[in-house]
């Protein structure tokens, strides 16, 4: 896969730097919008061989990064792109941590386009991944994973839909971190050895994004859709979600029993994975601004290699000089 990986890199950094003025203004809509915004532009001005495959919504929900949105007039698309400009939107509007932006870049055609959907999701080291089944219940994979490493642990989203598997893991002895939001800094932390394991019911296309990670960080991941009425049963908007849920399976020739692995998610061993912090989380520490310079903390994998990059860019009048500063 021919590209400029400094491009990818760059427009997450960037994009944090976009967002950064909206932290704790409790406007996640805005903030996420800057994040899109400078994306968008960086990708376009360097005219990207690129396509949307996973992004903010479809052409009539979103007006860019959408789903099979292009970036070049003149050039043959080579890149398939996820992308998800602010992963944590609440928590950044609240000045809390759990918030990065983060893009995943493979050959094109490579990616799998899932439906906006929740999805169940184990993402673990290899050494672990080879006594895993994940046919079997969740609770019988975790009692195989005790038996081999008596001191696991496990990182997994604090909310309502986990808390019966959560009280389940501490009776087997597993350590349990709690995050507010973002699987993907999750699984992030995951690769940096913060925990053995991160498992829990997020977002489908997010799952995108963390399969390009443990194919670039040689780590294993499984997956499985979710219906909408297993998490929100009661709500107004179910009965509609759940027809339109049908009619997408349907459509992609998918079903809720079917066993995604990362390599089914994205095709390609040479993909390529970017992220930048910007309220950070247990190990990506927050983007500052030190000695008029931002410092952004960022990360990246490919070709079983990963590296925590600190990267410093001048503090400029506006964005769009900075953005021309970086553009071609």
């Amino acid at each position: 896969m021919e590209t400029n990986s400094l491009l990818f890199l760059r427009a997450v950094e960037l994009a944090v730097i976009a967002a950064s003025p909206l932290v704790g203004k409790h406007d996640k809509n805005t903030l996420d919008q800057k994040a899109v915004d400078i994306i968008n532009r960086l990708l376009t001005n360097n005219n990207a061989k690129a396509k949307i495959a996973i992004g903010e919504g479809e052409l009539d929900a979103a007006p860019m990064l959408y789903q099979g949105q292009t970036f070049t007039e003149n050039q043959a698309i080579t890149i398939d792109i996820a992308v998800d400009p602010i992963e944590g939107t609440s928590p950044a509007s609240k000045n809390e941590e759990g918030s990065i932006s983060c893009i995943a870049i493979a050959k094109s055609d490579s990616m799998l386009q899932i439906p906006e959907m929740y999805m169940e999701k184990l993402f673990i080291g290899k050494n672990l991944a080879k006594y895993v089944d994940f046919n079997l219940e969740i609770f019988e994979i975790l009692k195989k994973l005790v038996s081999i490493k008596p001191n696991l642990s496990c990182i997994i989203l604090d909310k309502p839909r986990h808390q019966a598997i959560i009280a389940k893991m501490r009776t087997l002895g597993i350590q349990v971190w709690l995050i507010k939001e973002g699987d993907v800094l999750g699984a992030i932390d995951v690769a940096l050895r913060k925990a053995d394991f991160l498992y829990g019911t997020g977002g489908a296309p997010e799952g995108v994004l963390m399969a390009s990670l443990a194919i670039a960080t040689n780590h294993q991941m499984w997956a499985k859709l979710v219906g909408y009425d297993q998490i929100w049963p009661n709500e107004p908007e179910t009965l509609e979600r759940v027809g339109i849920e049908q009619k997408v399976l349907q459509q992609k020739k998918l079903t809720f029993n079917t066993i995604f692995t990362e390599h089914d998610l994205v095709q390609d061993e040479s993909t390529m994975f970017f992220a930048a912090s910007l309220t950070g989380g247990t190990v990506l520490k927050p983007l500052t601004v030190i000695n008029d310079e931002f410092v952004v903390n960022s990360f990246i994998g490919y070709n079983n290699i990963y590296h925590q990059i600190i990267s410093k860019y001048p503090i400029r009048k506006t964005m769009d000089e900075l953005l021309v500063h970086y553009s071609k």
